[in-house]
């Protein structure tokens, strides 16, 4: 069965409903969707929180005289239709600032903000348990599902001193289908996913010369490279405590 793609889904979530036959019968499409639409719903909850800035609503006020104190004793003044009209256009240039500058700073961020956005829900459907989860806590068991279901077997850090692996769900990010295990760990439970995705492209910031590190809501994120994959520790955990998790992954890591 062929599956809808990204296009059609965000036509669905818009209101067409051509396609909506194929969802009844296709449960990954349903839930593609309805990652998206909880994605959708996120971003509009960040955005609906982007404020002018300061700076720049300061310029505006003093432009237009707003900051100025009133004379305690009023003046008859004759009106002047020139300054009238310089206040106005005034007026229309901070409107068109606003109405212009917002929004591409959105398309901007989104992105971005969307990739972390998606990293974050991966870690909550991990653990909310309502999904197909595969339970399993033998790391040679674990690899061999990766094999069949991905085609490679992901680096997972060694069980023991406190870690334990918990199992593995195969999800959807950026329209492509990734592998994520869950390691449970004395700071929480921390999902490392797996995407081909540069840290860069998610919108991360450098660390370091070896981390990234990015965050969503009560998510932190750290990132690094390994072997042409991003793998993405995501958790509520400390920066710190996901970068030292990672860093077990890496070859020259001590056991």
């Amino acid at each position: 069965m062929s599956h809808l793609t990204d296009e059609q889904l965000e036509e669905i979530i818009q209101g067409d409903n051509s396609a909506s036959e194929h969802l009844v019968e296709c449960q990954l499409c349903k839930e593609r969707l309805a990652e998206k639409r909880a994605l959708a719903d996120r971003l509009k909850l960040a955005f609906s929180k982007v404020e002018m800035a300061g700076q720049l609503e300061q310029r505006i006020r003093s432009g237009l005289g707003l900051n100025s104190r009133m004379s305690p004793e009023p003046k008859i003044k004759i009106l002047n239709f020139r300054a009238h009209w310089k206040s106005i256009s005034a007026i229309a240039a901070a409107a068109i600032i606003l109405i212009v500058a917002v929004p591409v700073s959105m398309r901007l961020m989104a992105p971005a903000l969307a990739a972390q956005a998606q990293l974050a829900q991966i870690h909550e459907h991990n653990m909310s348990g309502n999904h197909e989860f595969h339970s399993e806590a033998d790391p040679a068991k674990l690899a061999e599902y990766f094999k069949g279901k991905l085609g490679f077997i992901p680096s997972m850090p060694t069980p023991g001193r406190g870690l334990a692996l918990r199992g593995c769900c195969i999800r959807h990010f950026r329209g492509k289908v990734v592998g994520s295990y869950v390691v449970e760990t004395p700071e929480g439970i921390v999902s490392v996913i797996v995407v081909t995705d540069t840290p860069k492209s998610m919108g991360m910031k450098r660390k370091d010369q070896t981390f990234w590190e990015g965050s969503f809501a009560k998510c932190e994120m750290v990132t690094v490279s390994l072997d042409g994959f991003s793998y993405c520790a995501v958790g509520e955990v400390s920066h710190e405590y996901l970068t030292d998790l990672l860093s077990q992954l890496l070859p020259d890591s001590p056991e």
